[in-house]
C-alpha cells in the first residue's frame, strides 16, 4: 500500500534534526460524543500512543521492524550495491473509548528502535535509515459527522526525558524533563515547537499482523548484597525485559542499573554485561525508573542510587506456549523448558533474533535451525508469516544472493545454512500450518538463488559468498570448526533443491524438475569425488557429523551410517556445531537408531545440554559449555528440541497441516516415563508413556481423531475416540 491510501493527506513530521526521542501531540476539539473513532498510526522507529493520558494499547516496540526504506550506506568501507525490497508497518486501534466532547490531546513518545539506531553496523554512523518520524490519520464519528485529523506542521514536540538512546546498551534518561502533564489536553505546552515535515520514503506500508511485545509476566527479584555502592539482584532465570525501580522523594543524582547474564566474585561479570545499562538523572520526585523504548538480557542486575527495586518485567513478543513437556530424565526437561525460555527471550520487534542483547539480528541461520521447533511448540504462525516477507525482502533482486540476516543488518554467516532459510522456513510453514501461499510467491525468489549459488560455485562446490565476507559452513563446533565449508554449504543446496522439488508437486509446477534433478546429480557428485573415502566409507573423516551430513542426502553406503553410528556410540555426546547437531539428532532417528540419539541428547559429559543445566544456564548457551563463551540465550542448538516431541513421544504426521496425524513412539532404555503435548492446526495432540516392568501403557489423546492412527512397531490401528490406551510389551 502507499502511504496516502493508508494516511489520506497526512505527512511525515518529526523533531529538529537531533532529538531522538521527542514527545509529540497535537490538540483536538470534536463536537459531542464520539459514536466511533480510529486510527492508522506509525511512529519510527518505536512509538507510543496516548489519548488524555490514557495508553492506547500495551503494544511495546512497535511497530514491528523491517528493512524500512532505501538508503545509502556502507559495508566494510564500501557502499552497499544490492537491491532490496523495502516495506514499513502501522499499526490501526479503535480509539473511541479514548475520546470525548471538547478538547482532546493526542501524544505520542518516539524513540529510535531500529529505524534509527546508529550503531548496528561495522561501519558506525552510516546504517541509519533516517530521523525519528511520526504519521497518522485520526478518523472520528461525532455529532457534527465524519472528520479527519492528519499528521502536519500543528503537530508539536518536545525533547522527552531519554535524552540518550542506543537500542543495544540503553538509555539516559534526564527525568526533569518528564514534562509532568504533557498529556493533557489543557497543558500549557509554551515549550513545545511545531514539528518539520519530511518526504515520503521509498517503501511500501503493510498492517501489522504479528504480535507486538508486551510485559508477559512480573518477576520478583532476590536481593544478593552490596559491594561498592551497588546492590546486586538475581532475577532467577535469564530473561529480556527490565527491571523497574522507584526513586525516593527529594532524592537528587543519579541512579545507574547495570545488567548481565553472570555473576563473578558476586558482582556482574563485566564478559557478559555486553555494556547494558540504563541511567537515570533524578529530579528530587518519586518517580518509577525503567528502560522504556529497549529490552535487556540478562539475569543478573545491580543499582547504584537512591531508588528501590520494585519490581522486574518479563518482555517478549506476545505469543503462547501451546505445548508442555515432562519426562523422567531431567537433562530432556531441562533441554525443553530451556529451549521455549530462550527462543521468547529472542522473539522481539518481529524478528527471531540469535541473541537478545549482542546482536538482536534475525539470522536466517539460527531462524531456519529453530523454526520447526518453534512452529511445534510455540502459537507463532503469524510471527514467521511476517518474518517470511522479510527473508523476501533480503533477497537482491539482480544478483538473487539472500542476507544472513532478516532484515539485513551487517552480520556474518554463509550461502547454504543461512541463505538457504529462502527455501526451508516456507517449506517448514507449509508442513505445519498447510498454508501453501508462501512457497507458492518465493518459488522464483528460490530458483533465482540457486542460481546464484551455481555462480558462486566451482569444480561442483560452493566455495564464496559475496566478495569480502563470511562463507560459513557449520559454526560453534565445540572445538574448531574442521567440517569443510564447501561440504556443508553443497549439502545445504542439495537438500534445498530437493525441498523445491517437493514444493513443486505441491505447488504443481513442474517447469524445473529437469534442472533440479540435474544440479543436484552434479552437486552430490563434487561431494562425493572430493570428500567420500571409498576404504572407509567415510565423508571429510567423519569430523563434526560429516557422516549424517551425507546420509541425509543419500550419499555413501551402508558403512557411512554404521561408522557415524559407532562414533557416537562411543563418544558418547555431540562434536557438532549448531546444523551438524540437528541433523546427527535426527538422522539417528529416522533411521532407528533412536537409543543412540537419546543418549546424545541426555549425555552428561562436557558437550551436552545437561552440562550446561550443571553450570547454572536456564537458557540455551551460543557455545557448547566447555568455555560458555559469549551469550547465555541462543535458541539455535534448540532445534534438537522437537524430537522430543516427534520421536520419544511420536508426535508425528503424514502429509502438510496436521490434517493426518500419527502417533509413532519410539521407545527407548533408560526412559521410564515422557509425556508431552502439542497444539496443532486441528486441535491438541497429548501422549503419555509408562514404562511398567516389562510393557509400556501408552495413552494418547487426540482433539480430532478421525483420520490419526497409532503405530508401534508391525502394528498399526486407526483411532476412533479422541482418548486412547495401549498396552504394549517392551
Amino acid at each position: 500500500m502507499t502511504f496516502n491510501e493508508v494516511f489520506g493527506g497526512a505527512k511525515w513530521v518529526a523533531p529538529a534534526a537531533g532529538c531522538d526521542c521527542p514527545l509529540m501531540r497535537e490538540v483536538i476539539e470534536l463536537d459531542g460524543e464520539v459514536a466511533a473513532a480510529e486510527i492508522n498510526i506509525c511512529g519510527l522507529g518505536f512509538f507510543e500512543l496516548y489519548i488524555n493520558g490514557a495508553r492506547v494499547s500495551g503494544d511495546m516496540f512497535a511497530p514491528v521492524t523491517s528493512d524500512y526504506c532505501r538508503r545509502e550506506f556502507t559495508v566494510c568501507g564500501q557502499p552497499f550495491r544490492e537491491e532490496l525490497r523495502h516495506r514499513a508497518y502501522y499499526l490501526t486501534y479503535d480509539v473511541a473509548g479514548y475520546l470525548r466532547p471538547g478538547r482532546n490531546a493526542i501524544c505520542v513518545m518516539l524513540a529510535p528502535g531500529w529505524f534509527g539506531q546508529p550503531t548496528w553496523s561495522d561501519d558506525p554512523g552510516t546504517a541509519r535509515y533516517g530521523d525519528v518520524r511520526l504519521a497518522y490519520r485520526l478518523n472520528v464519528t461525532d455529532g457534527s459527522g465524519s472528520h479527519s485529523f492528519l499528521t502536519g506542521p500543528q503537530v508539536r514536540w518536545a525533547q522527552g526525558p531519554i535524552v540518550e538512546y542506543d537500542l543495544f546498551k540503553g538509555e539516559t534518561q534526564r527525568l526533569e524533563l518528564s514534562r509532568d502533564g504533557w498529556m493533557d489536553a489543557d497543558y500549557d505546552g509554551d515549550e513545545f515547537l511545531p514539528c518539520r515535515e519530511l518526504e515520503d520514503m521509498d517503501t511500501s506500508y503493510q498492517p501489522q499482523d504479528c504480535p507486538a511485545d508486551a510485559v508477559i509476566r512480573h518477576i520478583t527479584p532476590r536481593r544478593l548484597g552490596e559491594g561498592d555502592g551497588w546492590t546486586v539482584y538475581d532475577a532467577g532465570e535469564n530473561i529480556t525485559g527490565t527491571p523497574v525501580l522507584r526513586s525516593r522523594e527529594g532524592a537528587m543524582g543519579e541512579v545507574l542499573l547495570h545488567l548481565s547474564e553472570e555473576l563473578k566474585d558476586g558482582a556482574l561479570d563485566e564478559d557478559y554485561r555486553h555494556g547494558q545499562c540504563e541511567r537515570f538523572i533524578l529530579d528530587g520526585r518519586e518517580r518509577t525508573l525503567r528502560a522504556r523504548f529497549t529490552w535487556f538480557g540478562f539475569r543478573y542486575f545491580a543499582v547504584k542510587g537512591e531508588a528501590d527495586v520494585v519490581d522486574c518485567l518479563v518482555i517478549h513478543e506476545d505469543i503462547a506456549v501451546t505445548s508442555t513437556f515432562e519426562s523422567s530424565n531431567s537433562a530432556l526437561n531441562w533441554l525443553y523448558e530451556a529451549y521455549i525460555r530462550t527462543q521468547l527471550t529472542n522473539m522481539h520487534a518481529g524478528i527471531p533474533s540469535d541473541c537478545p542483547h549482542i546482536e538482536r539480528r534475525g539470522y536466517t541461520g539460527d531462524g531456519q535451525l529453530a523454526c520447526p521447533s518453534a512452529m511445534l511448540t510455540l502459537d507463532a504462525q503469524s510471527f514467521y508469516r511476517k518474518w517470511l516477507r522479510d527473508i523476501e525482502d533480503c533477497q537482491d533482486d539482480v544478483s538473487g544472493h539472500v542476507q544472513y540476516t532478516a532484515p539485513y543488518t551487517r552480520c556474518g554467516g554463509g550461502p547454504g545454512g543461512w541463505g538457504c532459510a529462502m527455501v526451508h522456513v516456507p517449506w517448514c510453514y507449509y508442513l505445519h500450518y498447510g498454508d501453501a501461499e508462501p512457497m507458492r510467491r518465493m518459488l522464483p525468489r528460490m530458483m533465482k538463488y540457486f542460481d546464484y549459488l551455481e555462480a558462486h560455485s566451482e569444480g561442483g562446490l560452493i566455495t564464496s559468498d559475496n566478495p569480502g565476507q563470511w562463507c560459513l559452513g557449520d559454526w560453534c563446533t565445540p572445538d574448531e570448526i574442521a567440517i569443510p565449508a564447501p561440504f556443508v554449504n553443497n549439502y545445504f543446496y542439495i537438500k534445498s533443491m530437493r525441498e523445491v522439488l517437493a514444493i513443486c508437486e505441491v505447488l504443481g509446477v513442474h517447469e524445473h524438475d529437469a534442472l533440479l534433478e540435474s544440479r543436484i546429480a552434479a552437486r552430490a557428485k563434487a561431494i562425493v569425488d572430493n570428500y567420500f573415502d571409498p576404504e572407509t566409507g567415510d565423508f571429510a573423516g567423519n569430523i563434526q557429523g560429516a557422516n549424517a551430513f551425507a546420509v541425509d542426502i543419500g550419499l555413501g553406503d551402508e558403512r557411512t551410517f554404521e561408522r557415524m553410528v559407532r562414533r557416537y556410540e562411543a563418544t558418547g555426546c555431540y562434536d557438532t556445531g549448531i546444523f551438524g547437531t540437528d541433523i546427527v539428532t535426527r538422522v539417528l532417528f529416522e533411521r532407528g537408531r533412536a537409543q543412540t540419539a537419546f543418549e546424545l541428547l541426555a549425555s552428561e559429559k562436557d558437550v551436552s545440554f545437561a552440562r550446561m543445566r550443571d553450570k547454572g544456564a536456564t537458557t540455551l548457551w551460543e557455545y557448547w559449555p566447555l568455555g560458555g563463551e559469549r551469550s547465555h540465550s541462543h535458541p539455535m542448538f534448540g532445534a534438537v528440541t522437537r524430537y522430543l516431541f516427534q520421536y520419544l513421544l511420536g508426535i508425528d504426521q503424514d502429509g502438510a497441516g496436521w490434517e493426518h496425524i500419527a502417533i509413532r513412539p519410539q521407545p527407548v532404555a533408560g526412559l521410564g516415563y515422557v509425556a508431552g503435548s502439542v497444539t496443532t492446526p486441528r486441535g491438541r495432540v497429548a501422549v503419555r508413556i509408562n514404562r511398567v516392568d516389562d510393557h509400556m501403557v501408552i495413552d494418547v489423546h487426540v482433539d480430532e481423531p478421525q483420520g490419526a492412527v497409532f503405530e508401534l512397531g508391525e502394528a498399526r490401528y486407526e483411532l476412533t475416540e479422541c482418548d486412547t490406551q495401549f498396552i504394549a510389551e517392551v
